[in-house]
């Protein structure tokens, strides 16, 4: 249940969050959240010398009343996921809503996913007769994290997720329980949407597309927030075929994406996935995070971001080699020595193959792993897997050290023997005998996990734990959950977090009054509004 406060929420969230889900998983769900800073655009402005006219991003009514004039109730910024679906909630709950976005199509990172959300309580669960509960999806989440990430967005999205999936079957949107495994996860509560990534958002621009109340607008960059006299929120400014605008609306919803397309912000923010392969989306250029900041929010969890491990360089392309790793596959780099341990996430393991010489790991198997992918023989036949029958053979072919590749084969066929690997691997094959194979690979950033921190109902929120009236916002341009810094992602993640929360924004923007609102705080046991 979520309880409104206009008292200090670092008070209400410790006590609630000791009553609950316990002391060090309430702690760390405030750390986000609490802090010393100021708490109006003007204090924040005047500590920097800067007046609250002055902005680089926001600007007064008044400095863009020579500009077209739109006005709505709900103003969605960003077309991916988060926005659509803010914009479908925001509509049902009886609001005229602008979408605005930048690119010549709607999608952001949600057309580009695997389409796949943890859900826990769904009727595919209950047809495929499996046992989870919201306790144990949300320990999933937190567990990779050391609690470290806010408990009060894990435990809203594994109390809501359900709702979720309902909401958007009525969209028409079909979701299968995904039997490809458990990703990672104790039960099988991965869902995947027909069509995945692509055919999800299809499937919800279909329906939005219908709505007589909602106003796409393609090809709209939005270049920053319009203030009111209070500081508050009033919209947005931007330009639309060549046509200077300013949007007035009773409330805005940020579902701009995150920053993996800004080379300025990663180097900033995530510099280790600086030389890794772009599999994002277009418009995750950041700029909504950076109006955020402006307007005095203490940006969360920026090193943060999915990446992975398993990007075949002579294919380009995302290669499923993961199942050979999991299955005994060791990864090595151009000087033949093995470096990490290989049985871990796709996103864990690619900072790790980053680092090496070149940026470059090959990933070394034989035919016992080789038969439980279902790639090889493609790649086998496309000529992408280099062969040997001996270690130094598969040097060879690879172009690197002989001497050192049979010295860290020969120490991994030890391991299994004694079964105590040197990495601590777990799962190690029946041996590690020739002939070898193995391919190219390299790592991937698909998308940041960083930026403003809200609350469970998508209000902007400042380090002192006051609101930014008028403003909401979802999806990659929010405070994640998958980790405070770094590759730790369990899957899914980044999906739930801009569907459901879009969902929850885009509702309460539309029944929320700027003027009176207030903080919203997660209370154990159910998460509402």
């Amino acid at each position: 249940m979520i309880k409104e406060s206009i008292s200090s929420r670092s008070t209400v969230s410790r006590r609630t969050f000791l009553a609950g889900a316990g002391a060090a998983a309430g702690i760390a769900a405030l750390a986000g959240i609490t802090g010393c800073a100021p708490s109006t655009t003007a204090e924040k402005a005047s500590e920097s010398g800067q007046t609250a006219d002055s902005y680089v991003y926001a600007k007064k009514q008044s400095d863009v009343s020579d500009r077209e004039q739109l006005s709505t109730d709900v103003l969605v910024v960003g077309g991916g996921g988060a926005g659509i679906c803010a914009a479908i909630s925001a509509a049902e709950n009886g609001a005229q809503v602008i979408l605005a976005e930048k690119l010549s199509q709607l999608g952001g990172a949600t057309i580009l996913s695997g389409g796949a959300i943890p859900v826990v309580g769904t009727k595919q669960q209950t047809e495929a007769e499996v046992e989870d509960s919201i306790f144990a999806m949300a320990t999933d989440i937190l567990r990779p994290t050391n609690y470290t990430v806010r408990a009060d967005l894990v435990y809203t999205v594994a109390e809501r997720a359900k709702e979720l999936i309902e909401w958007t079957e009525q969209k028409g949107v079909v979701w299968t329980l995904d039997e490809r495994g458990r990703f990672g996860q104790t039960a099988r509560r991965m869902h995947i949407a027909e069509g995945t990534g692509d055919g999800l958002v299809n499937t919800l621009i279909e329906h939005m597309t219908a709505q007589e109340s909602i106003t796409q607008m393609l090809s709209f960059e939005i270049e920053g927030l319009v203030l009111d006299d209070s500081n508050a929120v009033a919209g947005a400014y931007g330009t639309h075929d060549g046509k200077k605008y300013a949007v007035t609306a009773k409330n805005t919803v940020l579902a701009t994406s995150g920053f993996a397309n800004n080379p300025d912000m990663i180097a900033q923010y995530c510099p280790e996935t600086a030389d890794a392969v772009k599999v994002v989306a277009l418009g995750a250029t950041g700029e909504g995070i950076k109006w955020a900041e402006e307007l005095g929010v203490e940006l969360q969890c920026m090193g943060a971001y999915q990446g992975h491990a398993f990007r075949g360089v002579d294919s380009n392309t995302t290669a499923g080699h993961q199942a050979l790793a999991t299955n005994g596959a060791i990864i090595v780099n151009a000087n033949g020595e093995r470096f990490v341990n290989e049985y871990g996430g796709y996103s864990d393991l690619s900072p790790h193959v980053l680092a090496q010489p070149d940026h470059i790991g090959y990933i070394c198997f034989t035919d016992i792993q080789a038969s439980k992918s279902k790639e090889f023989a493609d790649r086998q036949s496309a000529g992408y897997v280099a062969t040997g029958a001996t270690a130094a053979e598969l040097a060879e072919a690879l172009g690197i050290d002989a001497v050192a590749l049979e010295k860290t084969f020969d120490a991994y066929k030890a391991g299994i023997e004694k079964g105590e690997d040197a990495f601590n691997k777990s799962n190690l094959p029946e041996n590690f005998d020739g002939p070898y194979y193995a391919m190219k690979i390299t790592g991937e950033i698909r998308h940041t996990q960083g930026g403003m921190p809200t609350d469970v109902a998508g209000h902007v929120v400042r380090p002192d734990d006051t609101l930014i009236p008028g403003l909401y916002a979802a999806g990659g341009c929010t405070e994640g959950f998958s980790c405070r810094a770094g590759s730790v992602y369990s899957s899914g993640n980044g999906l739930i977090q801009a569907l459901l929360f879009g969902m929850i924004a885009g509702r309460n923007a539309a029944a929320e009054d700027r003027t009176t609102a207030q903080i919203a705080v997660w209370e154990n046991g159910e998460s509402g509004k």
